[in-house]
């Protein structure tokens, strides 16, 4: 079992380009440039996350996260492979992932297969950071019962907006009808935003009324050298250290860890004795 410092976070959003997975692998790359042991698992069977990080090499590895969750011999300590980020690993994914989640629907326990998977290397680590696919089916519903904390990327547009009501409702299921109640969104990240609309001012607006207390302070714009980071297989730290993206995703991290420091302060016998 993990630590109890261990924090399990899950990216999600049913909805496809808000920088989920930019997210996702950037603030894990920034995390482990701040001395934390961190496992991105890779959940999404396009499997952007391992290109972005490995390469074409990451479509060959095997066993991958397909093979953890249909395969019952193969826990997830087995596939975690180093990354060029010191201190980051990688549970990658393959393409066949789409397969296994419609082979999933007959298993019997479906819904916690990678919670089960978990073994004893995963106590290494000071985040687990699981970039889900763009919807809600099993591989999502797996994250969420695994994660101990849920992160809402949501970009700074009306349709993606419209889809948060959605997210909402799978994680209130999962905490109902799951028995997962201690699961909740801690962060939620305002992407593409763009100051020079008025409708990324209005949508943030909104959504930190809807999260007076989830919402970061820190915006991400949309920023090319992100996506050019990707395709060079590197992190945005190491590709372009003096961009936007990198300035904004380091200022992002710096709040991530802000509230670790401020959730230890809480759970401390001593600071409650205080």
């Amino acid at each position: 079992m993990p630590t109890s410092a261990q924090r399990r976070i899950a990216f999600v959003n049913n909805k496809g380009g808000v920088g989920k997975t930019t997210s996702a692998l950037t603030i894990a790359a920034g995390l482990a440039r701040h001395q934390r042991q961190v496992l991105l698992l890779d959940l999404d069977p396009q499997a952007n996350a391992s290109l972005a990080l490995l390469g074409p090499e990451a479509l060959q590895l095997s066993p991958a996260m397909d093979e953890v969750l249909l395969e019952p011999g193969i826990p997830l300590g087995d596939i975690i492979r180093p990354t060029p980020q010191p201190g980051l690993d990688l549970a990658p994914a393959h393409a066949r992932l789409a397969n296994a989640e419609l082979n999933l629907t007959t298993v019997r326990g479906r819904e916690t297969l990678l919670q089960r998977r978990m073994d004893a290397r995963l106590q290494a680590y000071h985040y687990l950071v699981m970039d889900c696919p763009p919807s809600l089916g099993l591989l999502t519903v797996n994250a969420l019962l695994a994660a101990t904390e849920v992160y809402l990327p949501i970009a700074m547009t009306y349709f993606a907006l419209e889809g948060v009501g959605q997210v909402l409702r799978t994680i209130q299921a999962v905490q109902q009808d799951l028995d997962h109640p201690t699961l909740a969104i801690t962060g939620v990240l305002a992407t593409f935003y763009d100051h020079r609309t008025k409708l990324s001012d209005e949508i943030l607006q909104s959504i930190r009324q809807h999260f007076p207390t989830e919402v970061f302070q820190t915006t991400i714009r949309r920023n090319v050298k992100l996506d050019e980071a990707q395709s060079h297989h590197q992190t945005i730290f190491t590709y372009a250290p003096r961009s936007t993206g990198a300035l904004e995703y380091g200022r992002l991290v710096e709040e991530v860890l802000q509230r670790e420091a401020t959730s230890s302060r809480r759970q401390s016998p001593r600071a409650a004795a205080r």
